[in-house]
């Protein structure tokens, strides 16, 4: 089970930002016990009909597995609607599968649900203007790792040195201004929304221009960040012309699933990026 620091829990968990049920399960209990000290195991155990009082406690620690039987009396005990019911059920076996062909099956019902229930905010044309410098962004990622300092020293040195500390604390009043960050009830800084992409609206020129820079930071990459931390492939392949715009779609799908499935993960220690290019190395003859 991953690491999570659930003492922090300040917001109720949201069932669609999960993968593994046991986290949603220890999140949801540590939710409900700091709202109510009297909540507990008993009582989860009372409202889902569960035979056993720490039932709940068993499956947290993985002594116990959900089964079919016992499915639908947690749903019942977490107050689910429809919907997350439905996602739960493909959550438990997403996890408990051991077939690599019917896990990839609940993953991707998983994904669909996601996207139901949770769309990218689109960055607005003011946002992105404001948002030029490259750090920007960065910085605003960093901030939803568990490792996160509010501390300028701290940023500018995980930025590898490349702005000062008066940018950084620029960069973090602008991202509150904009709304893309904000402070919680304990006054911790965290995004606004988890999922960004870009809208319709925005200028050509200002994506080239971040477009420019990370490629510039990918070949640098090449020579300056080990193999284990990077991932450098190439495809080469003839397309008949009028099949041009599915390539692109099924791109534009991978990167949404990488969004979804990896960019709400409270556990993240590092900032990445990844590119995914397409473009034509020859050209038609005459």
């Amino acid at each position: 089970m991953s690491e999570k620091v659930t003492s922090e829990i300040s917001m109720a968990p949201n069932l669609f930002d999960y993968y593994d049920y046991r986290d949603f399960l220890q999140d949801f209990y540590q939710f409900h016990k700091k709202r109510n000290a009297a909540y507990s195991y008993r009582l989860f155990a009372r409202k889902a009909k569960l035979g056993s009082p720490n039932y709940l406690k068993l499956v947290v620690d993985g002594k116990r597995r959900i089964t079919d039987r016992t499915l639908y009396q947690f749903s019942r005990g977490l107050g689910l609607s429809k919907d997350e019911e439905k996602y739960f059920r493909e959550l438990v076996m997403y996890q408990e599968v051991s077939d690599p062909d019917s896990k990839d099956q609940h993953l991707k019902a998983l994904l669909k649900y996601q996207e139901k229930q949770r769309t990218p905010t689109p960055l607005t044309e003011a946002r992105v203007k404001a948002l030029t410098d490259w750090h920007h962004l960065v910085i605003r990622e960093l901030v939803a790792t568990r490792s996160f300092k509010e501390d300028t020293h701290w940023i500018v040195k995980r930025l590898g040195g490349k702005i000062t500390e008066a940018q950084a604390q620029e960069s973090l009043d602008l991202l509150i201004k904009l709304k893309l960050l904000r402070r919680n009830s304990e006054g911790k800084l965290e995004q606004c929304e988890a999922l960004l992409t870009s809208s319709g609206e925005v200028p050509g020129h200002l994506l080239r221009g971040l477009h420019r820079f990370y490629l510039r930071k990918a070949l640098a990459s090449i020579f300056s960040v080990t193999p284990e931390k990077r991932e450098m492939s190439g495809l080469l392949l003839a397309v008949p012309t009028h099949r041009l715009k599915e390539v692109k779609e099924e791109i534009k799908e991978f990167r949404k699933k990488l969004n979804r499935k990896y960019g709400m993960d409270k556990n993240a220690d590092e900032v990445f990026f990844t590119g995914l290019y397409l473009f034509p190395i020859t050209q038609k003859a005459d």
